[in-house]
C-alpha cells in the first residue's frame, strides 16, 4: 500500500514539475535550516552531542547537488533552494549531506564516512511561496 501510494505521489509530483517547468513558473523557495552534531552513531541526539563547526553541508536530491552552506561556530546552517529544482524534497529524494570529515570537529573521531539526513516538516505550511524544512537526524554513514 505504501509503495502504491509513493508511486502516486511520484506521478503527480512528476506531471506537476513538468506543467510548472513548461511555464517557466516557480514552485516557490524551499529553506532548510539545521544544526550539524560531531559524532558517529544512527540517528545521532543533536541534544547530548557536540555541534559541529564550519562543516560544509549539501542538499542533494536525486544524487544532484541543489543547495549548500557551511556550519557557524554553533553548528548550524541555513540554505535555499528553488523548490523548482529541489522538487524531489516533497517527495522523500532528497537528503543532506556532511563530506567534511569528523577528525576537523574531533580529533577522536578518525573514522572515514559521511554525516547523512533525510529532511522532514510540515508540507502544508507554505507561508508566502517558502517550505521550511530540517533534518530528520543524522547519522554517520562510513565508506
Amino acid at each position: 500500500m505504501a509503495s502504491r501510494s509513493r508511486a502516486v505521489l511520484l506521478a503527480a509530483a512528476a506531471v506537476v514539475f513538468c506543467l510548472l517547468g513548461a511555464a517557466d513558473a516557480k514552485l516557490g523557495r524551499l529553506v532548510v535550516t539545521g544544526v550539524v552534531p560531531c559524532n558517529t552513531g544512527s540517528l545521532i541526539d543533536i541534544a547530548t552531542s557536540p555541534v559541529f563547526p564550519n562543516a560544509d553541508v549539501e542538499l542533494r536530491c536525486a544524487g544532484k547537488l541543489v543547495a549548500g552552506a557551511t556550519t557557524n561556530s554553533n553548528g548550524s546552517f541555513a540554505m535555499e533552494a528553488d523548490l523548482t529544482s529541489a522538487l524531489a524534497a516533497l517527495i522523500g529524494g532528497c537528503r543532506l549531506v556532511v563530506d567534511t570529515p569528523l577528525i576537523k570537529c574531533n580529533a577522536d573521531l578518525t573514522e572515514v564516512g559521511s554525516l547523512v539526513s533525510y529532511l522532514q516538516g510540515p508540507l502544508t505550511r507554505l507561508l508566502g511561496g517558502i517550505f521550511r524544512l530540517f533534518p530528520a537526524g543524522f547519522s554517520f554513514h562510513g565508506h
